[in-house]
């Protein structure tokens, strides 16, 4: 195995960790943060680290209009609605199954390349896709679905279906971005962008909190630090450098960092019927994956 690939995949997995922890640190910080405005402080504090990193480097930021229309698309995508979902969903749900819901995220960005790229489904990725569905059924488990907290997870688990699709359109977007642009320069214009969207929705929907818990304060840092700044930089230099259906197959390990996490720091529990649908999930990605041909120019 080359350097340069190692060292891609390194830079997925250590992406992989920072974000497998961030459900328990958001659910955390969402004890006294609202949703939107979570997100938007986030992208806020982690856009301006990185404009000041930028500036330390005199790397050019300036955008002509095409770059400038990607920038702001990722923005939105990967961003704005992908962690709007993604923060009202885990205020719905728990950590831990949040994080098992997470392991769908390769089969639908397999659909999405689908879509963009035309691309033609095996039998045997047929049946993985098939599986993978089967394992979100479990890890939602139907048993458990009566009365109106069951209702509001459902309503987060489904939430973060429609995070996963954003992220699929965005780690496509992120692999053209970043032929002609830095890791570093395409997260802070697209998390700037973000924070840009989302400021409205924010004044729109929710109400400032003040003060904010010492607690929340050092949640949202490590967000914004490690979750944001360090796991963005990290995906995107690594996605830019491999098929972006490889890097989202790696990204099976945010379930396992994820789960872990919500144990051992919020108590919570899962099910042998959850893990069963997360192992099955994982199954049926890796049989969806496993003769998927290499990302073609889209036509």
């Amino acid at each position: 195995m080359s350097t340069s690939r190692t060292s891609s995949i390194a830079s997925v997995v250590a992406a992989a960790f920072v974000w497998g922890t961030s459900f328990t640190v958001s659910k955390l910080a969402l004890r006294s943060i609202p949703p939107l405005s979570l997100a938007w402080i986030r992208f806020v504090l982690a856009s301006a680290i990185l404009l000041v990193w930028l500036v330390a480097r005199h790397e050019d930021l300036r955008l002509d209009r095409r770059t400038f229309g990607g920038m702001m698309l990722g923005g939105v995508l990967g961003y704005a609605l992908n962690h709007i979902f993604e923060n009202v969903g885990l205020a719905l749900s728990t950590a831990s199954e949040i994080s098992l819901m997470m392991g769908v995220f390769p089969v639908l960005s397999l659909l999405v390349e689908r879509l963009v790229y035309h691309k033609r489904f095996s039998r045997v990725a047929v049946g993985g896709i098939l599986l993978s569905v089967a394992g979100v059924v479990l890890i939602i488990d139907p048993r458990t679905l009566g009365g109106v907290l069951a209702g509001k997870r459902l309503l987060g688990d489904g939430l973060i279906i429609l995070s996963g699709i954003c992220w699929a359109f965005y780690s496509i977007l992120v692999k053209t971005l970043s032929t002609n642009s830095s890791a570093t320069r395409t997260a802070m214009f697209q998390m700037l962008f973000g924070s840009v969207v989302l400021l409205p929705l924010v004044g729109m929907f929710e109400r400032p909190v003040f003060p904010v818990p010492a607690g929340g304060v050092w949640a949202v840092i490590y967000l914004a630090v490690f979750c944001s700044v360090g796991g963005y930089s990290l995906y995107n230099y690594g996605v830019a450098r491999m098929a972006s259906t490889q890097a989202v197959n790696i990204l099976n390990l945010v379930p396992v960092f994820g789960v872990v996490t919500s144990w051992v720091v919020l108590h919570e529990t899962v099910t042998a019927i959850q893990l069963a649908g997360g192992a099955i999930v994982l199954l049926g990605v890796l049989l969806s994956l496993r003769d998927s041909s290499p990302v073609a120019s889209p036509s």
